[in-house]
This record gives structure tokens, sequence and C-alpha cells, in this order.
């Protein structure tokens, strides 16, 4: 009755973290929405400043300018991007040195940011830049440009009226922004009037976007992507760039999984020792006695879920550290519950060689576990393929849990244990 209350407990509490894991993933759920056939606006959200996702951006942007793309919208005041696209047109780089000059102090005044730009005059040069921000640095670069409009005779033009605008609704921004955090219901109105207007100018073609992942986001009808999606409808995209950069998860890519092996290393390294000096008394009769489908079932299982943990490196923890902080999946709950479970079965056989060696030891139950030496590395084998989402494993796991198990079962009650 004692084991069994313990049985209870134990895997009363398995139950409980592997169902805190299922509800942990579903919260996990990402709001990314991935470009489809239908899509003509591929938003993207950023974490500014930062090399990693300048890459990705470029990557992205160059992907789509192979396919006829040649808008770019960024989360620029409407001049910055039209001395970019001056720029583009020039032998020099005193226009965008210029522009980096008076972005010192914010989040674009970068050098990756400025590296991004340059490798896109050389591989993309009839890219056409679209600011649709509100007017920042309106009293440097807002007013430079009205004054080089001027010079050339264009004071009368669509373009100054547009760059008054901006400066316009920049010097509102800032007189409301009185926290400094750049989060204002006047910007997200304005970003989303300036994104629909440089929209229709460029002809409603197809365009990417490049955002603070804070104006992405298609659920939230109060910023700027779900406003553009109420407008829009289902034409647009939004993914965030540390989703891109911490990857997704590819169950049955082949590589080498660290995890694998290390958990076949705890599994072989006891079983290795017990075949050589730790079998007891009166376990050779009991195995010249096994059920052979069991035992097919076990050797089956055995080798499936050995190759399994060593090829599919999704088995491995998926960690990266990005710009903006430490990301993981939520299911990661799994592979700790995994790991939990072997080191139980480390101290089950710790146990097991301390003790006198019987049968009644080798069968004993072990942290409420019963058949510890079964039980234990069956279940954390499959949790590794939940956590994996590895059909292949988790169908391992189930073969080699009904044979393995299945086996001690019998020796137990062959035993009277």
């Amino acid at each position: 009755m004692k084991e069994k209350i313990k049985a209870g407990i134990a895997f009363t509490i398995l139950s409980f973290l592997i169902l805190a894991g299922f509800v942990l993933t579903g919260l996990d759920k990402s709001t990314d929405v991935y470009p489809g056939d239908d899509t003509k606006i591929y938003l993207y959200g950023e974490a500014h400043g930062n090399k990693e996702y300048y890459d990705i951006e470029f990557t992205l942007w160059k992907g789509y300018y192979d396919q006829g793309f040649r808008s770019l919208f960024l989360e620029l005041p409407y001049y910055n991007a039209e001395f970019l696209n001056l720029w583009m047109k020039e032998d020099t780089d005193n226009s965008i040195n210029q522009l980096y000059k008076e972005m010192q102090g914010t989040p674009s005044g970068n050098k990756y940011y400025l590296e991004f730009f340059h490798k896109i005059k050389e591989k993309c040069p009839d890219t056409v830049f679209y600011g649709t921000d509100v007017g920042h640095q309106f009293d440097t670069t807002g007013t430079r440009y009205l004054r080089y409009l001027k010079k050339n005779g264009l004071a009368d033009s669509e373009n100054y009226k547009l760059a008054r605008e901006c400066i316009r609704q920049g010097k509102e921004f800032y007189a409301h922004d009185t926290e400094g955090n750049g989060v204002s219901p006047i910007r997200e109105s304005y970003m989303v009037s300036n994104f629909i207007d440089a929209y229709t100018r460029c002809g409603q073609s197809k365009i990417m976007g490049i955002y603070g992942s804070n104006h992405t986001n298609l659920d939230k009808s109060k910023l700027m992507a779900g406003r553009l999606r109420e407008h829009y409808g289902d034409v647009i995209s939004s993914v965030k760039l540390s989703t891109l950069a911490f990857g997704q998860n590819k169950p049955y890519q082949l590589g080498l999984s660290i995890t694998g092996i290390i958990f076949l290393l705890l599994l072989f390294i006891p079983n290795i020792l017990w075949a050589k000096i730790g079998k007891p008394a009166g376990y050779k009769d009991l195995a010249r006695g096994e059920n052979p489908i069991l035992v097919l079932l076990e050797r089956i299982g055995q080798i499936a879920v050995s190759v399994s943990l060593v090829i599919f490196p999704a088995t491995n923890p998926h960690i990266r550290k990005l710009s903006g902080g430490v990301f993981l999946d939520a299911k990661l709950i799994f592979w700790l519950i995994a790991c939990g479970l072997m080191f139980l079965y480390e101290c089950y056989w710790i146990r097991y060689f301390r003790s006198k060696r019987r049968l009644k030891d080798l069968y004993a139950s072990f942290a409420g576990f019963p058949i510890a030496g079964a039980t234990l590395p069956v279940l954390a084998a499959l949790l590794l393929g939940i956590y994996a989402e590895n059909i292949i494993l988790i169908f391992a796991s189930v073969i080699l849990g009904i044979g393995h198990i299945g086996i001690h079962m019998m020796h137990r009650k062959e035993c009277n244990i």
C-alpha cells in the first residue's frame, strides 16, 4: 500500500508537470503571420540596432528584390527616406554620412544600419525607400530637406508638402511624448495614415516593411500593423525577426544530438557495469522464460530509440542569446523533465550498486516510480520525443516501453516482489 501511495504521488507530480508543459506551449503560441500566396505587404518586426537582425533583413530584401520587389518601407521619417533615395543615385556617400550623423543618439544611429544601406545600394540598386514614421529629427534632417527642395525650385512640390506634414507630425508627437518612450496613440495613427499614403504612391505593389516589433503585431488593433490589417485585410503578413533568428523547430533534420549521446551514455554505462559485475543471482533463469514477442519489441525499441536519439538534433535544447534577451521555447519544460527522469535513473543505479544486488533490488521502485530501471528511461525518451515533436522517437519509445517494461513486470511478478 505504501508503494502504491508513493507511485500515485510520483505520477501525479509527473502528470502535473507534463500538463503544465502542454499548457505553457499552447500559451507560447506565436503571433507571427507568415506570408501566403495572397500576401502583398510583408512586414518584419525588429529590435533596433542589432547586426543579426539587419543581416536577416538584407537577406530577406535581396530575396524579394530578386522576385521583383522594389519598394522598401522603413520606420523612418519621410525626409530621411528621400535623402536615402537621393544617395542611391549619387556617386559619393556625402548624403548618407550626413544623415547618419544626424541620427546619432537614436536607435537608427548605429554602424550596422549604415552597413545595411550600403549593401542594399550595392546589391539592390533600384530599391526605393519609403519612410512612414513621424518627423524625428525635424529640426535637423527635416529642415535640411526643406532647404534642399527650395534650393532646387521644388518648394511647391508634393515632396515639400509631405515633408512639412511629417515635420508637423513630429512636433505634435514630441509635444505629447512626455514619457520619452516612443509609445503614443498619436504616433501609431500617423504611422498608419503615412503607410496608407505611401502604399498608394508606390502603386500598391508588393512591398516589404521593417519596423520595430512594437508596431508589427497584427493582433493588436491599437498598433500600426493591427490597424493596417483592418484596412487591407489578409494581404498583410508580419513576422518577428527574433523568430527567424531563433529558428523554427525541424524535428526530422538529420545531424548529431549532444543530448541524445549523453542520454545513451547514461543508459549504457550503468547497464554495462551491471552486465559485468552487477547481475543478481537467479536473473539468468528469469531471462530464459521471457516472452519472445516482448523481447522482439524491446530489441526493436532499443535500436530505434538509440538511433533516433543520436541522429535528430531537435532533441537538443533550443536556446539562443539574441538581442532583446534569451529566447527559448516554452516546451523546453519537456526537455527538463526528461533530464530530471534520467537523473533519477542514475540515482536508482547508484542505490542498486550500493545494495546487496538482489532481484528485489533490481526491480524495486525508486522515487515512487515502479520498476524504476525500466520506466524512468522509457519516460525520459518519450518526453524527449515530445519536446522534439519527433513522431519517430515517440513511436520508438512506446515500442521500447511495451517490450522493456513488459519484461520487467513479468520478472517482478515471477519473483513475487
